[in-house]
């Protein structure tokens, strides 16, 4: 049944993709470990966001041409295992089942910190809320053990709610909350302009940290290397082999989902390859946004040195920082309330925006899981019954709970000593910025594969894609994709693991 409009599919879009970047995107700056420099009118990372969306259009198009000709959900699924190899298309899938349930893993515990950060922008404001800091945390003050485990299944069978909806009332709730959270990105990005000052930020600061200045915090990240004093020519960086293409895959890890509604292309409505260009282009353009614009125009509002610096502490890389200001990480609407607390309900309202995003993806990972686990299914790489489509949600619901099961198991060991050293991050368990890494490293197929489908579709495939879009071009856009992709992985995974 296609219940998907375009509009459904560019909100499922961007409710994958966003997740807890709407008030946290100022933590990923140092989530790359690596020193990040500002050039011209964007950071690094800013940087890095516009180069991988002009790679992530040729990605887009690759979707677009294969999808309307094999319009069925599975996505790269499809694609790879009739031009390449089912082995191969099978092995691309099950690598980005893991990314994709490890990125929930990632974003429950911050669906939970956001709860934390939007009482404590009330407790500014208002009061009350004194404790938020240790709510669902152990003895370390961190979300995890037990507290930590329990808070975060509860979270999941709230997805798990959202997640069995009927398909044509899921697509709506997505499209709503996705709206409401686009509505807070606009509003924090006027107003938190507009309505704070950056003197009046560091004047209250050290009331709410115990004294740490906002200097003070920004002088730790170049002792701890997350800051430089040489920023190079920006030639130079971004050919780098060293600490650009690390900063690159984490925009890897931002972008992955602007492409989903590609793998539900089953079921959207009217012209497929229109739709699902739009969703994706009208996603990606967001997402360039959002991870340049928007969070270096904060940042530097409120102290870009600052604001890295803050973020190395949250991941524990700033080694000279190691008590976490406020005890929150720099979250934009807390950043504002400290500058402004008169406008603490609006803080407030886009700090809940920030709980919704990350639990609004979690609901759309496991319906495009689903549907690629149904393809699985129809193509008798699993059994019949795991796909079978429930008549009253048409989807396929014994897959979506085993999704739900596969996600329990990683927020179980991101909550307890249970994992060998050589799979742990951090003293037996998963930590958010191993489970973030991790992620990555299983996604490299699904980056890589759509580049050399498009480039040997026209020989392997000739019956499937003869009237494709974009057909006669298809394996140069294979070919110029390919190289953002292989030189990250090359650079940023098997460099540093090959030398460690």
């Amino acid at each position: 049944m296609r219940n998907v409009s375009v509009t459904n599919a560019l909100f499922f879009n961007v409710a994958a993709f966003v997740g807890v970047g709407l008030t946290l995107y100022p933590i990923f700056y140092s989530l790359a470990d690596v020193p990040v420099w500002r050039l011209g009118p964007f950071s690094a990372y800013g940087w890095a966001s516009i180069i991988a969306g002009v790679f992530c259009v040729l990605l887009a198009l690759i979707f677009a041409s294969l999808t309307s000709v094999m319009p069925r959900s599975g996505g790269d699924y499809v694609f790879s295992s009739r031009i390449l190899h089912p082995f191969l298309g099978w092995l691309e899938s099950w690598t980005l089942v893991i990314a994709s349930v490890l990125i929930i893993a990632f974003e429950v515990p911050l669906v939970l910190r956001n709860l934390q950060i939007a009482a404590r922008i009330v407790s500014i404001g208002a009061g009350g809320f004194h404790g938020a800091n240790s709510w669902f945390t152990d003895s370390s003050g961190t979300i995890t053990g037990t507290p930590g485990f329990i808070a975060s299944i509860i979270v999941l069978l709230l997805i798990a709610v959202v997640a069995v909806l009927p398909t044509r009332t899921f697509h709506k709730v997505v499209t709503a909350l996705a709206g409401f959270g686009v509505t807070c990105f606009a509003l924090m990005f006027i107003f938190g302009l507009l309505a704070t000052h950056r003197g009046a930020f560091n004047h209250n600061l050290p009331h709410y940290t115990g004294g740490v200045t906002s200097a003070h915090i920004a002088s730790t990240g170049f002792k701890s290397g997350l800051l430089t004093a040489d920023n190079g020519s920006f030639l130079s960086n971004i050919f780098s082999t060293t600490v650009f293409p690390l900063m690159l895959s984490v925009l890897l890890f931002q972008f992955i989902g602007f492409q989903y509604s590609a793998y539900i292309a089953g079921e959207v409505r009217g012209n497929v390859r229109r739709g699902v260009l739009i969703a994706l282009i009208g996603a990606l353009l967001i997402g360039v946004i959002a991870n340049s614009v928007y969070v270096d125009a904060i940042s530097s509002h409120f102290g870009f040195n600052t604001q890295v610096s803050w973020g190395g502490s949250y991941w524990g890389f700033n080694t000279a920082l190691p008590i976490l200001p406020m005890g929150q990480p720099n979250s934009m609407p807390l950043l504002a309330v400290v500058a402004n607390k008169s406008l603490w309900p609006l803080w407030t309202l886009i700090s809940l925006g920030g709980v919704v995003f990350p639990f609004l993806l979690c609901p759309v990972y496991i319906n495009f899981i689903s549907r690629m686990q149904l393809a699985w299914s129809l193509d008798r790489q699993m059994p019949e019954w795991f796909g079978t489509v429930n008549e009253r949600l048409r989807a396929p619901l014994n897959a979506i709970l085993a999704t739900i099961g596969l996600t329990a198991l990683f927020l179980f060991f991101q909550s307890y000593k249970a994992l060998p050293t050589f799979l742990a991050t951090t003293g037996h368990k998963l930590n958010l910025a191993g489970t973030a890494w991790f992620s990555i490293v299983m996604a490299a197929l699904t980056w890589s594969l759509p580049g050399f489908n498009a480039m040997l579709a026209r020989w392997r495939r000739p019956d499937l894609v003869r009237n494709a879009p974009f057909g006669k071009a298809l394996p140069w856009i294979g070919l110029a994709w390919l190289v953002f992709p292989i030189w990250i992985y090359i650079f940023a995974v098997v460099k540093p693991i090959v030398n460690a």
